[in-house]
């Protein structure tokens, strides 16, 4: 944005330049009259005929002098100047009747430049048509004059003009060359020179000041990391030079500072500018100097402290020489800019290198001006930092555009890394589930091998003893068998998926158990409730539970001569853990089952019962009931601790 609208003003002033001018030339007044008055007020008079001098005497001696004319100017003088009465001199010129041609726009008188410090006042015909109004040091001597003739003077006439100037003791005073003719001819000459000493200027420092205070905002949003101060140094890079460039833009009114402070004020921007133009180029050629770092920032703190106004010294006089301690800092960023060019060899350290030696007699040049040669050359100082910023800013967006490279090829490097690290394992995952798999098989294979073994197998063996002993009448075969059948089946149904509901296994064992109590004459009341599911019922608990429950019944069908079984379900706490419970209850014969310590070896039920409750982390006992009965009580918790 910043560019596009320097190009707009550029366009504009080309466009201006280009109109085609209306009615005769404009007079250019190279030669003009002058006279050093013996005034010694500061103020100028309205009128030429209220002066306190003999402006208008006939014996007045006058002196031809050539335009642009320059009195020399003096350096530091102790004591304040201001004080003083000033050092006041006439110029006098007379316009070419020409000059006044009626013209759709009228006439104007056009000054390019003056340059004193202190007060300015032109006169047409007598009479005040224009003065600065701003400090005497600050006077907006870098805007041009631009004075309206039009209707005031009547055709054919030949105005005189005078311009008084008063400037403070040894300073001296310049001023240009003088045209006068019709506005259509003299406009786009005075756009330019005002779009050159102002405009531009000002569009730039603004641009460059919004781009600053935007890296600042970047450089605060990355965490004031050490490793971003660049995008710090460009933003007091951009304070430093609107401070430096101010006395450029300076208008008709006053700046509302001290003029001695305004003047500091601008040679420390000027001086802060270098040293941060140092720093920054440290950092984009990755060569930190921290010795010549802190012997700059030591040397421009030394400057900016003579420069103080507390001690007393002319600011207007030595203004001039302390601007000439600019030279060894500036020397210095001579020194590293050729020197990262010399070592990096590509083009934007090169450029880079070349402007800012061509700044040096650029900067001799405005040095000069300062002393009123070249008077209406333009200040090209500004434009050199205009240049830099413009070569800094590219040099850092390149730099940027660098890094967003090289971090999207690192990304492009991670991303195929991390696709080989998610197929290597996705691999390695594969193998792990096989493996799991297989071992799950395998301690299926042998819970059922040893299962079939302790249960199934050891029915059979009995059967079978029975068999070849020939002790079939003592023993029925057929009851033996079936309860072989009834664990087989069992061992099935704990291999179906239960999905952690107790409700299903008890169904399916109801399912096997059923037709065995009938057939002994039982009666089965089945007063199951909704249970929560139990996340740790997995095939091998399934087991263990139902070959406990199992135990359970095949007692009662044998010992208890019990007529009628009551399951039944529920939700219960033990010791304030929530878990559930299963309860059977028989109106058989009480029982009450030995200690563990007095189990026989030949009760293996019962203490295959305990040892399976103590798997499932669950709690069981056998209570009489006032019935006479037995009720048989296991708890599991909810949660496996």
């Amino acid at each position: 944005m910043a560019r596009l609208a320097l190009v707009a003003l550029a366009l504009l002033g080309l466009i201006a330049c280009a109109s085609e001018p209306v009615g005769p030339a404009p007079a250019h007044l190279t030669q003009a009259e002058i006279w050093p008055s013996p005034s010694t007020a500061w103020a100028p008079p309205d009128r030429l005929s209220d002066a306190d001098d003999a402006v208008l005497g006939a014996a007045t001696p006058w002196q031809e002098v050539k335009l642009p004319h320059a009195r020399p100017r003096g350096l530091a003088r102790s004591g304040d100047a201001s004080l003083e009465p000033p050092d006041v001199l006439w110029y006098r010129m007379t316009l070419p009747a020409a000059a006044l041609t009626p013209t759709p726009q009228g006439s104007r008188l056009y000054i390019p430049r003056w340059h004193t410090l202190g007060t300015v006042a032109i006169y047409v015909d007598g009479v005040v048509a224009w003065q600065a109004r701003g400090s005497r040091v600050w006077n907006g001597f870098n805007i041009p004059v631009w004075i309206d003739l039009a209707g005031r003077y009547p055709p054919g006439t030949s105005p005189v003009v005078h311009v008084r100037m008063a400037s403070e003791r040894g300073i001296g005073g310049a001023l240009s060359t003088v045209w006068a003719g019709n506005a259509e001819a003299l406009t786009p000459g005075w756009r330019m020179r005002h779009l050159l000493q102002r405009y531009l200027m000002a569009v730039a420092r603004g641009a460059y000041l919004v781009l600053g205070v935007g890296a600042l905002v970047v450089w605060l949003m990355l965490g004031r990391r050490r490793a971003d101060a660049m995008y710090l140094l460009f933003f007091l890079m951009s304070v430093c030079h609107m401070l430096g460039t101010l006395q450029y833009l300076v208008g008709d009114e006053t700046t509302g500072v001290a003029d001695e402070w305004f003047s500091w004020l601008t040679l420390a921007g000027t001086l802060g500018s270098t040293l941060c133009s140092f720093y920054f180029l440290s950092r984009i050629q990755r060569r930190p100097r921290p010795r010549l770092g802190w012997a700059l920032a030591a040397y421009v703190s030394v400057i900016c402290l003579v420069a103080l106004p507390i001690w007393g010294l002319s600011q207007e006089g030595i203004f001039p020489l302390v601007r000439m301690g600019l030279i060894p800092p500036s020397m210095l960023v001579l020194f590293v800019a050729v020197q990262g060019a010399w070592r990096q060899r590509d083009w934007p350290s090169m450029l880079l290198a070349i402007w800012i030696v061509l700044s040096f007699p650029i900067g001799f040049h405005d040095l000069g001006m300062q002393r009123y040669e070249n008077l209406e050359h333009i200040y090209l100082s500004p434009y050199v930092y205009l240049g830099l910023f413009t070569m800094f800013l590219w040099i850092a967006m390149t730099r940027y555009h660098t890094a967003l490279n090289v971090a999207e090829r690192a990304n492009t490097t991670l991303i195929d890394r991390l696709a080989e690290q998610e197929e290597i394992l996705a691999e390695t995952h594969a193998r792990l589930r096989s493996v799991e798999r297989e071992q799950t098989l395998l301690q299926e294979r042998q819970r059922l091998m040893r299962d079939m073994h302790d249960g199934v197998g050891s029915s059979l063996m009995s059967a079978l003893r029975v068999v070849e002993h020939g002790d079939t009448d003592r023993v029925d075969l057929a009851q033996v068998l079936k309860e072989c059948i009834d664990d087989l089946k069992i061992s099935i149904d704990s291999l179906e998926p239960v999905d952690a509901d107790l409700l299903t296994l008890l169904a399916n064992l109801r399912f096997r158990m059923g037709p065995r109590l009938e057939g002994a004459g039982l009666a089965l009341d089945w007063q199951v409730n909704e249970l929560p599911l139990l996340p740790w019922l997995d095939s091998a608990s399934a087991l263990h539970i139902l070959r406990i429950i199992q135990e359970v019944l095949t007692n009662v069908i044998k010992h208890s001569g019990a007529t009628r079984i009551t399951v039944a379900t529920a939700e219960a706490e033990d010791a304030g853990t929530p878990g559930v419970e299963v309860a059977i209850t028989d109106n058989g014969r009480p029982f009450q089952p030995p200690s563990p310590a007095e189990t026989p070896p030949a009760r293996r039920g019962l203490s295959n019962v305990r040892s399976r409750a103590h798997a499932l982390g669950a709690h069981i006992d056998w209570v009489h009931t006032p019935e006479g009965g037995t009720r048989f009580r296991m708890w599991l918790p909810l949660v496996h601790g």
